[in-house]
């Protein structure tokens, strides 16, 4: 039987996002957890300012405020938050902190994105609706 870790709080994940993100600001957006800050994936790369909201008990969910994302622009939802990871692979669970996953995964599929501007090719991970996931 696997024993599960206990959930995170949002005072340890505010802390640690302090520590590894110290440009993102956190605030409750209509009592949901909230960070706002910036990515920049290489040091050509834009300034992105990047929201996260983590609507406790739902997984975290991230948009780019600025610069705009081509509309068509794939790995993202409805809403225009970024697809990260498949939702039923687990790679994101209550028990990991938001600056490890949610946030470097935001800056690779930022890396992702440019190349895709650039190539029309989306080089990144892709969890197919079949369920298996292709590989880098």
């Amino acid at each position: 039987m696997r024993v599960r870790s206990p959930k995170l709080t949002i005072g340890q994940q505010v802390s640690i996002m302090g520590v590894d993100f110290a440009q993102f600001s956190y605030r409750r957006e209509r009592n949901v957890p909230t960070w706002r800050g910036t990515l920049q994936p290489s040091e050509t790369s834009s300034l992105y300012v990047v929201k996260v909201i983590y609507p406790i008990p739902s997984s975290p969910k991230v948009w780019i405020l600025s610069p705009k994302l081509e509309p068509n622009a794939p790995h993202r939802y409805e809403d225009d938050s970024l697809c990260l990871y498949h939702p039923d692979d687990r790679s994101w669970t209550a028990d990991r902190f938001i600056s490890k996953t949610i946030v470097p995964w935001t800056a690779l599929w930022l890396a992702f994105y440019e190349m895709w501007l650039k190539s029309g090719v989306w080089y990144g991970p892709e969890a197919p609706h079949n369920g298996i996931k292709k590989a880098f």
